[in-house]
Parts: C-alpha cells; sequence; structure tokens
C-alpha cells in the first residue's frame, strides 16, 4: 500500500503535464484560433471579397448615374427616368409598366 502511494505521489505530476498538453493540443486543433478553424477564414475571406466586388460594381453604376446627373453633364434621358421612377409620374398617353428587379 505504502509503496502504490509513493508511485502515485511520484507521478502525480506528470499526469499533471500531461492533462495540460493533451488541453493545449485540443485547442490548438479546434479552438476558436485553431488550425481546423483557418478553412472557415479562408471562405469568410471568399465570401467577403466576392462582397466587395459586388459592392464595388454597384458603387460604379451609382457614380455612372451621379455623373449623369450632375448640372454640367447633364443627360435629359436619365433625369426622365429618375424623375418618372421617384415621382410616379407620366404623360397622358403613356402606359407603364414596371418591372420588379429583384431575381
Amino acid at each position: 500500500m505504502l509503496r502504490a502511494l509513493k508511485k502515485i505521489r511520484i507521478r502525480w505530476p506528470l499526469a499533471v503535464l500531461g492533462l495540460f498538453y493533451l488541453y493545449l493540443g485540443f485547442h490548438a486543433l479546434s479552438g476558436e484560433q485553431g488550425i481546423l478553424s483557418w478553412s472557415d477564414y479562408k471562405d469568410r475571406i471568399e465570401s467577403l471579397e466576392a462582397d466587395i466586388v459586388a459592392t464595388s460594381s454597384q458603387r460604379e453604376a451609382l457614380e455612372l448615374t451621379a455623373k449623369q446627373l450632375r448640372a454640367e453633364h447633364l443627360d435629359l434621358d436619365v433625369l426622365d427616368v429618375e424623375a418618372r421612377t421617384m415621382l410616379n409620374v407620366s404623360q397622358a398617353n403613356e402606359i407603364v409598366i414596371w418591372l420588379d428587379e429583384t431575381p
């Protein structure tokens, strides 16, 4: 009995150290900053880059519309379309068919 207690007393620091290494190893693999979450970060980066491309194209379209509506380069067709869209007006002899812009 004394021998068993002596072995336990000698080996418990090794057991605690082993458990600590297992804990660190588990979190190095599956933790929030772990190796397995790198693929999630890569997917997130690709998704955000696609969002950047879509937002950039929307911005370019808005900048073109704004440029066409400036006083220096006023495009009367664009002005007419914007006025009809925002004010919901049309002439008496026109038929307006609104198309849903959402896919």
